[in-house]
């Protein structure tokens, strides 16, 4: 695990991208967490009740004071209103890759949100983090997620055969990598 995570607020045209709050918590339990949509292809369960947010809240607020956190509110500028979370993680320091998740809102999907706010932490993650390469997959039944991945420079891997079970079903992922190099020639 990375110690020392230098995370900090990024600005994109539309979005906000910074630390979660408390203040937080009514948004990410109604808009994210507690929405079965949203968390369809999650693999965790949707929260049960705000509580239950707050406590998942609580948890990454530790995680920033220890510095092992790289998760940000993905907010809307105009009026810092919370509509999603991206993370980098998994960091391997072997192969200086990390990985990255993230989820919007069901009212924000389809409106570029989630290829914003994936550029700009493939841009923190290359020039703050001086990551080599990230790799990421998602749920063979969420190609949603596979054309943001390609919208924001990634390109097709493979096809991992039931990689993931949730709710006692097996789900195939499809895995997606973005190096430094890539991403250099995606900015130019």
């Amino acid at each position: 695990m990375m110690k020392n995570i230098p995370i900090q607020a990024v600005l994109t045209p539309r979005l906000h991208l910074r630390k979660l709050t408390r203040a937080d918590v009514p948004a990410y339990f109604e808009r994210l967490a507690g929405s079965r949509t949203v968390t369809e292809h999650m693999l965790w369960q949707p929260h049960k009740d705000a509580a239950e947010s707050a406590a998942s809240i609580e948890k990454v607020l530790q995680r920033y004071a220890e510095g092992t956190c790289c998760r940000w509110g993905i907010a809307l500028r105009e009026d810092d209103s919370l509509i999603g979370i991206i993370d980098l993680l998994n960091f391997d320091d072997a192969s200086n890759t990390c990985s990255f998740a993230y989820m919007l809102g069901e009212d924000f999907w389809g409106q570029g949100y989630g290829t914003e706010a994936v550029t700009a932490v493939f841009d923190f993650a290359f020039t703050v983090l001086q990551a080599d390469a990230i790799i990421a997959d998602h749920f063979a039944e969420n190609p949603a997620s596979g054309a943001v991945m390609r919208k924001a420079g990634m390109h097709y891997v493979k096809r991992i055969p039931e990689k993931y079970a949730k709710d006692g079903v097996s789900h195939d992922a499809i895995e997606y990598c973005i190096t430094k190099e890539d991403w250099k020639r995606s900015r130019h």
